[in-house]
Order: C-alpha cells, then structure tokens, then sequence
C-alpha cells in the first residue's frame, strides 16, 4: 500500500469521523444555518485576504466557532471552509488536508473552554493561536508529499516543514492580529446567538379563576 493511499485513507477516516460526530449530535435548523453561515464567513475571510500570502482571519473564526458552539460545531465549519474556499484557490490533493487541519483547530477551540472557564484570556489564547498556525502548517505542507506517492524520507519532511517557516510565521502572526482586533467582541456575538438558540418556548395553558362561592 503506497504512502498516498494510507495518508488519503486516514484523512478520509478523520473526516468520516468528525461530520458523523457533528451530526449524531442531531443540530437544529437554526443551528445548521449558522454553521452554514460561519464556514461561509470563514471562507470569505480567506478569500478576502488571498493578497496577503497565509494571512487570514479563518483559523481565528474556526477557532472560536468551537470555542462558543462545542467540538462539532468547531469541525464542521473548519472543514467546510476549507473545501469551500478551494472552490476560488482551486481543489486538489491539499484540500483534505486543510479539511482536516482546521476541523481540529475547531476542536481544540472546543477544548480551550472549559480550561479558561468561558473567560478568553487574550494573552494563553494568542500563544495558542500562534500553535494552531504552525500545527496547520506542518499539517498540509505534507499534502505536498502526497503527489508523488512514494514514502517520504525524514530528510525530505525536515525540508519540506523548513521551507514553511515564513509562511508559518506569517499565518501565526496574523492570527494574533486578527484575534486582539476582533476575538472577544466576535466571541461575544456568538455567545448571544447561541443563548437565542437555547431558549425553549414552553406552552402554558390559561387557568381558569375559582368561581366565587356563595355567601
């Protein structure tokens, strides 16, 4: 079994996984739609800033999508930016990758949770940022490898991540960036429109008044 075959079936496993997660969890079609509207937003923003090499505010929106919505809710808008971005940047063996590299960043926003307590510390949350980027960087710099399909050398992996450092650092930083100018208020916006899905409207039936007894 060659290298291409293994890594594309263990992609497909990781995505296989995620969206079955996503959707045993059996999402309302107010909660569809904002997923839908978020992995747009997402795409939009990757697009938007196609001009600035891996400078991009989606990593930060998957980020928080999971860190607000939950671990499902985080993938499923990762992995649909990024297949629908690559509908303008163009699909090809890359695009698993990137499905399931910001699926995960949106499960680990979904982890960042409940060890900040709902709080978004700015500084421990732009470290993280900064390892997300590298973490998808390394990630899809391997669908690269894939092309050729014979097993990579430790050498040529080693090459292939060193090539990526700028890119890396570019990707970091504008995370940092877009995280200090817009991650608590966007947070904040996705709180409320969270608590709007929550509410559960409870029928009461009218009571009828005693009837007044006679003297």
């Amino acid at each position: 079994m060659t290298w291409e075959l293994v890594t594309f079936g263990l992609l497909a496993l990781v995505l296989a996984v995620g969206f079955t997660w996503y959707e045993r969890t059996h999402p309302s079609s107010k909660v569809l739609a904002m997923v839908a509207t978020l992995a747009a937003l997402a795409a939009l923003g990757r697009v938007a800033f196609a001009p600035l090499p891996n400078v991009k505010p989606t990593t930060d929106i998957v980020f928080l999508t999971g860190y607000v919505l939950g671990g499902a809710p985080g993938f499923a808008v990762g992995a649909l930016a990024a297949l629908s971005s690559n509908l303008v940047f163009g699909q090809g063996p890359w695009t698993p990758w990137q499905m399931v590299g910001w699926g995960i960043i949106g499960v680990l926003g979904a982890a960042w949770a409940p060890l900040t307590r709902g709080r978004l510390p700015r500084i421990s949350t732009s470290v993280l940022l900064v390892l997300c980027a590298f973490f998808f960087g390394a990630l899809t710099n391997l669908s690269t490898l894939t092309v050729t399909g014979e097993t990579p050398s430790w050498a040529q992996v080693i090459a292939l991540q060193s090539t990526g450092i700028p890119f890396d650092t570019a990707h970091a930083v504008g995370n940092v960036v877009f995280f200090l100018a817009f991650g608590p208020a966007f947070a904040r916006v996705l709180r409320r429109y969270r608590a709007r899905l929550e509410v559960r409207w409870i029928s009461v039936l009218p009571t009828t008044p005693d009837s007044p007894t006679s003297s």
